[in-house]
């Protein structure tokens, strides 16, 4: 049986940054939890590296008049879609106490060290 705290701490974990309360702050995490922690952190790295990467095409493609502006405007819009759909996704499965694997996301997360009790 998952908890309501856990749930709860789980839906953090997909809401950007915050998904380090749960990583911080929980002393006794139950796998369900830690779970959710490694993908929230994983989504997180790849939305830096994303942006990362958006700097980057904005400061070379973006400076050609229209057409780079255009390009630079779509994919903001797409990074942005994606990131949002798989946010809100994992909050309701976290939320609903299922566990989730993130297509293509989960290789990386399991690379990340956090440990249930």
């Amino acid at each position: 049986m998952i908890s309501s705290q856990d749930r709860w701490n789980g839906c953090l974990c997909y809401l950007s940054i915050l998904v380090l309360v749960p990583i911080i702050f929980v002393r006794d995490k139950s796998p369900f939890l830690a779970r959710h922690c490694q993908q929230g952190f994983a989504l997180l790295f790849l939305q830096i590296v994303a942006m990362l990467i958006l700097t980057v095409v904005d400061s070379t493609i973006g400076t050609i008049p229209v057409l780079g502006f255009l390009i630079s405007l779509l994919l903001h819009l797409i990074i942005l879609l994606a990131v949002l759909a798989v946010s809100v996704l994992g909050f309701v499965r976290a939320l609903a106490g299922e566990n989730w694997e993130i297509p293509h996301v989960d290789e990386i997360a399991d690379k990340v060290p956090i440990q249930s009790q």
